[in-house]
């Protein structure tokens, strides 16, 4: 049977047995420092006891008074009354020992004032030793008192408490992993619900959502950014749904004109006038349908970042005054009058065959939709980091509520006299594409019988 790796392990058990193992790591160097604390309080009382000991037996003798009558000093006390683990001994000052009582350590040591650790003899627990010099009154060193305490007290109470170390710390990590694993999968809930919802979500059915009623915490702010990611897909698959419908009917209908004119036309013969009539009727729809299939392929490239991007600093005077030199006979036949009011000297970063559709698009678009003797007017000027380029024409204008959406794909303001100006509704939508291009900004200003201004802003160079 495979085992599972600790990247497939769920996350619930993962956080608890990362819980788990810190906890451990947590309690082991806690439960080593205690245990040394422990052990250093024990052996100073054990140390505090031996120098009390010691100091209250010097305090009981009269060592001078002793040595003058027995040449030695002695305990009153006997080995019988010494308690199990204790001993103490006097020591002359050249070594000998004149008394004893308790069970003594095997080696008591060196004579030099302190404690000192002797090791026991065989399996014997080691003893800690204190010695102290007795003095006379004018100072001078009589001989010397040890007392020495077994450490088996020591011992046990440590190897009490290690057992205690040992049989709690597992216990804790018992409680902490289950208490862990609780916490992470109630913590985890939410998550669970979402990734649910997200199952049932699909491309045909976009409008569940999370709905999310808990805490503005990580969770609850995943929930919501995960909510929001859904609004947006599902407000490009209609846009994508929409511009995909409208294509098609844009495409659709001058194919249906097209084949029904030559089947028209192949029904029945006729005068060489009649098919150059036909041929040029048909011509006119082929135009519209390259139009249409360039500018759904030049959409198509923009959204996914393919468009030929050549920037350069280049004159836009220059360019403007080439285009208008092109549009002003289309307007004069219309007569509409073109002004134009472009300082020299504007140069701004851009691709100049952008650039050309760009002005070539909105242009187009005011000779449309201004009447017969009406004005077209260009006007740019320059700002410290921008060229404004603003494009007037004296035509009926847009209501309002149309604004928003003039550069939505497809979107027409009035279908009828679209068609009737053989426009496809992408003319904005692909001017937009290019001023973000520019990184520039672009804005439509209208009201009814006002005339409408298209505001062009392109970086300077």
């Amino acid at each position: 049977m495979n085992k599972l790796s600790p990247l497939q392990m769920p996350i619930r058990l993962r956080l608890t047995l990362w819980y788990v193992l810190l906890m451990a790591v947590t309690f082991a160097a806690f439960g080593v420092f205690l245990f040394a604390r422990f052990q250093r309080t024990l052996i100073a009382s054990l140390d505090a006891s031996l120098r009390v000991t010691v100091r209250q037996t010097i305090a009981s003798f009269d060592p001078e008074e002793d040595l003058a009558e027995n040449g030695r000093l002695a305990f009153e006390q006997t080995g019988g009354d010494a308690a199990a683990g204790f001993a103490m001994r006097l020591v002359s000052g050249q070594g000998e020992v004149w008394d004893s009582f308790g069970n003594s350590p095997a080696d008591w040591g060196v004579t030099a004032p302190g404690y000192t650790t002797q090791k026991g003899a065989g399996d014997e627990e080691s003893w800690r030793v204190f010695t102290q010099p007795i003095l006379a009154k004018d100072g001078t060193g009589l001989g010397w008192l040890q007392a020495a305490q077994s450490f088996e007290s020591v011992s046990d109470t440590l190897q009490d408490f290690r057992d205690q170390l040992l049989l709690g710390v597992p216990l804790v990590l018992l409680l902490a992993g289950l208490g862990g694993y609780f916490l992470a999968n109630r913590a985890l809930r939410p998550i669970q619900h979402i990734a649910a919802t997200a199952q049932e979500i699909t491309a045909h059915d976009l409008s569940r959502r999370l709905a999310y009623r808990g805490p503005e915490d990580e969770i609850g702010r995943l929930a919501r950014t995960f909510d929001g990611m859904l609004e947006r897909l599902h407000a490009a698959f209609r846009r994508e749904r929409r511009f995909t419908g409208d294509a098609a009917h844009e495409l659709r209908t001058p194919l249906t004109v097209l084949k029904g004119q030559i089947d028209v036309t192949l029904s029945q013969p006729r005068k060489r006038e009649e098919y150059e009539i036909k041929l040029q009727e048909l011509g006119t729809h082929v135009d519209r349908l390259i139009r249409l299939s360039n500018a759904l392929l030049f959409l198509s490239r923009s959204d996914q970042n393919q468009l030929a991007w050549e920037p350069a600093a280049l004159n836009l005077k220059d360019s403007l005054d080439v285009i208008l030199a092109q549009i002003r006979p289309l307007a004069e036949e219309k007569g509409q009058t073109l002004q134009a009011d472009i300082p020299a000297g504007l140069m701004v970063i851009g691709d100049p065959d952008h650039l050309t559709r760009l002005f070539l698009n909105l242009l187009d678009n005011a000779l449309k939709y201004t009447p017969p003797a009406g004005q077209i007017t260009v006007r740019a000027t320059r700002a410290l980091t921008r060229t404004e380029v603003t494009i007037h024409n004296s035509g009926p204008g847009i209501p309002a509520e149309h604004l928003p959406y003039l550069f939505d794909r497809f979107y027409r303001v009035d279908n009828a006299r679209s068609s009737e100006t053989g426009g496809t509704g992408l003319g904005l939508a692909i001017a937009q594409e290019i001023v973000r291009l520019h990184g520039g900004e672009m804005g439509v200003e209208s009201e009814p019988e006002k005339g409408v201004t298209v505001k062009v802003r392109l970086p300077n160079s």
